[in-house]
């Protein structure tokens, strides 16, 4: 047989199915014309796929970029920032004619883990739910005439494109916009709020006022006022503290309230309205003092704020 099937070469180079639709449209291997569609799935030329896997087998042992994004909860462009910058120890090697690919060892991970891994104690890094280059941001609802609803996510290798749940399939996003003329339902971009702190919340990925809430969040409060941070089976949300008009129908606010964490939500006259349970305070210290608790709050990886919080509750208990 001189072939094999996209899931086949997917097995074989230990990809996405949706990276050997890359692969071929960049021609790194050569994709079989079937204008008759007379095979179920696409098909691959055996040598280019077999001349890959050997350069594959001859490669460093380690992790590729895209594996430690995933472990890391990073894009996989973070990653590649981080390689560049030097934050990453990365081996580059040659593979093919022009490429080069970056090989991680497992000491290399481990440093850069201790370094880059967010902290469950910290608020969501922007890059963890936006992308900047396409302007999406997770789970965001696009549609079309041919598909009544899509929503953005990553794949098991942290790449990002459409669910379409009528037809439980995912695409990458370009095929999304070019197949089926994906567009955004709503605007995702408003005004940044006044800091008066956040209000956090856990929202199980299964429960039906998930996506109407998430919705209106990037509709009404822009993503600019969110932070978002992907688990297993939640997303943990910090939302900054202010009021918006309730417009939607898709939820209450009681709805919401069962899986809040910190603050207070409540409906007062159409409004939906956020409150921290924090107040900003202010304390005069000695310089040398207040140097001191930065340095200790940098090592470990947290605000100053945080850390004079942690210090006072440890004292309070």
């Amino acid at each position: 047989m001189e072939w094999y099937t996209q899931k086949e070469v997917a097995e074989l180079l230990g990809v996405s199915k949706a990276t050997v639709y890359h692969y071929g449209k960049q021609k790194k291997i050569m994709k079989i014309l079937d204008p008759h569609r007379l095979h179920k799935e696409a098909r691959y030329e055996k040598a280019e796929v077999d001349r890959l896997v050997d350069e594959k087998q001859s490669l460093p042992t380690g992790m590729s970029p895209n594996d430690v994004a995933k472990k890391l909860g990073l894009s996989v462009q973070s990653v590649y920032k981080y390689i560049q910058d030097g934050s990453i120890k990365a081996k580059a090697v040659p593979y093919g004619d022009e490429r080069t690919i970056y090989v991680i060892s497992e000491t290399a991970y481990e440093e850069a883990a201790e370094l880059l891994k967010p902290s469950e104690s910290q608020r969501p890094k922007r890059f963890e739910y936006y992308h900047p280059s396409q302007d999406i941001v997770l789970f965001q609802k696009f549609h079309s005439s041919k598909v009544p609803e899509a929503r953005v996510i990553r794949n098991k290798d942290n790449e990002w494109g459409f669910y379409l749940p009528n037809i439980q399939k995912w695409l990458p996003f370009e095929e999304g916009l070019r197949e089926y003329q994906l567009m955004p339902v709503y605007p995702i971009h408003q005004s940044t709020f006044e800091y008066k702190g956040y209000v956090e919340l856990e929202i199980p990925k299964d429960t039906v006022v998930f996506y109407p809430f998430v919705d209106y969040l990037y509709e009404t409060w822009g993503m600019e006022n969110i932070r978002l941070r992907e688990q297993d089976n939640t997303i943990l949300l910090f939302i900054r503290a202010g009021e918006r008009p309730l417009t939607t129908k898709g939820f209450f606010a009681a709805d919401i309230l069962p899986f809040l964490i910190k603050g207070d939500i409540y409906n007062e006259e159409g409004h939906l309205i956020f409150r921290s349970s924090y107040r900003k305070t202010s304390l005069e210290l000695p310089i040398d003092l207040l140097e001191s608790m930065t340095k200790l709050a940098e090592q470990e990886g947290i605000s100053m704020s945080k850390w004079v919080e942690q210090k006072l509750l440890s004292l309070l208990k």
